[in-house]
């Protein structure tokens, strides 16, 4: 049991960092807080992550009772949401050759910070299809866990982010970009091949 609750935690713990893709935020983030001191920087970057887990926190809590309420089954979902992750791991793989909207807000910690950069819809749809594959509390709980150590890196890279844009530079960040549009893209897949083949055993060859 404490084996597959780890594995479980583990999974959770990968699928969620590789999502959120804290990475990807660093350019945007320097450009919208250049002008700002340093402090307020790394309150901004502390907001978006606190943003972020309470928005990713609440779909935890509510993905089984969406499934419920409109009779939506897991792998149906994990479907759908594996063809959403594909979609948005191959944009990144392939990205069109324009910059980041700059954004003038009070509050740019949410919009675009947490929403849609951390916890989008590609976010969503892995902490809903994760929330669904947790059968027991102790599942739930690890899942809670794993977003408030996968927040918690994003909270990291984003306060460093200045450190982190010195040492990989531009081209470097790029390629960061990239490998993870590869493993979201593998992430997608990998959940339609769980929700085909709990969907259509009989299609697949599965007994």
């Amino acid at each position: 049991m404490y084996d597959e609750l780890w594995a479980y935690f583990l999974a959770s713990l990968v699928s969620i960092i590789i999502i959120i893709n804290p990475i990807s935020t660093v350019g945007i983030f320097l450009s919208l807080t250049k002008n700002e001191r340093k402090e307020e920087r790394h309150k901004i970057a502390f907001l978006s992550s606190l943003a972020a887990f309470c928005i990713l926190f609440f779909f935890a809590l509510t993905g089984f009772w969406i499934f419920q309420a409109y009779s939506i089954t897991i792998e149906s979902f994990r479907i759908a949401g594996g063809i959403a992750l594909l979609a948005i791991g191959l944009n990144m793989l392939f990205p069109k050759d324009e910059e980041h909207p700059r954004v003038h807000s009070d509050q740019i910690y949410i919009v675009p910070l947490a929403i849609p950069m951390a916890s989008g819809p590609g976010a969503i749809t892995t902490i809903v299809v994760l929330a669904g594959n947790a059968i027991e509390l102790w599942h739930q709980f690890l899942l809670w866990v794993a977003l408030f150590f996968g927040c918690a890196v994003n909270y990291v890279v984003l306060r460093f982010s200045e450190n982190i844009d010195q040492v990989l530079g531009k081209e470097g960040i790029g390629a960061m970009i990239r490998i993870m549009g590869l493993l979201i893209a593998s992430l997608g897949v990998q959940f339609i091949i769980t929700g085909l083949r709990a969907a259509f055993p009989i299609l697949l060859g599965i007994n």
